[in-house]
């Protein structure tokens, strides 16, 4: 099987937010170059091609800083997921309730209506970071798929990842792949 051949004229478009430090950017260059990579915060936007499953995923990282925020609904069109990644390591209430405020705003956004959501908690590699528990305490977030996508219009995932260790890759790039195929048998 060739991991680089896939059909030219599919693609997939996932478009990767969250807040500012969130480590959107170490994590896309993590999947593409299978390394991790020193980053600085994205102005404007990355993308980068991953193939998978004979497929392209192109991941549109769009950056988090507030004054960015307000171009983001410029990038939701012909997006099959969205990825939006928080750092599980930052505890700070005020950086809680924005992050909550950011995801309930895009995962209540109507033109967002009905494109699957996977909640990437990030940065788990660090001690300090989030446990089950805590995600489920801070961010009423609940690793049952069933459970949280009946909350909301979405197909909705959480789950822990690492740019450093590249963890969950895997799934998380056969997730993609199994809720678009979904999206497009319906």
């Amino acid at each position: 099987m060739n991991c680089c051949k896939a059909d030219r004229n599919s693609q997939t478009n996932v478009l990767m937010l969250g807040l500012g430090d969130a480590g959107k950017t170490q994590l896309l260059y993590s999947w593409s170059n299978h390394k991790f990579i020193e980053t600085t915060p994205t102005i404007a936007f990355n993308v980068e091609t991953i193939y998978h499953q004979n497929q392209r995923i192109a991941i549109w990282d769009i950056g988090g800083q507030v004054m960015i925020r307000k171009y983001w609904h410029h990038y939701f069109q012909n997006m099959k997921a969205i990825f939006f990644v928080i750092d599980s390591t930052q505890r700070d209430f005020k950086f809680i309730q924005e992050a909550k405020s950011v995801l309930l705003n895009l995962l209540n956004n109507q033109i967002l209506a009905k494109v699957p959501f996977l909640i990437l908690f990030n940065k788990t590699d660090l001690n300090n970071s989030f446990t089950d528990e805590e995600i489920l305490e801070e961010f009423y977030l609940s690793f049952d798929q069933e459970q949280i996508s009946a909350q909301y219009a979405h197909q909705v995932k959480v789950m822990r990842s690492s740019a450093l260790q590249r963890d969950y890759i895997e799934e998380i790039l056969s997730w993609v792949m199994e809720v678009t195929k979904q999206k497009n048998r319906k």
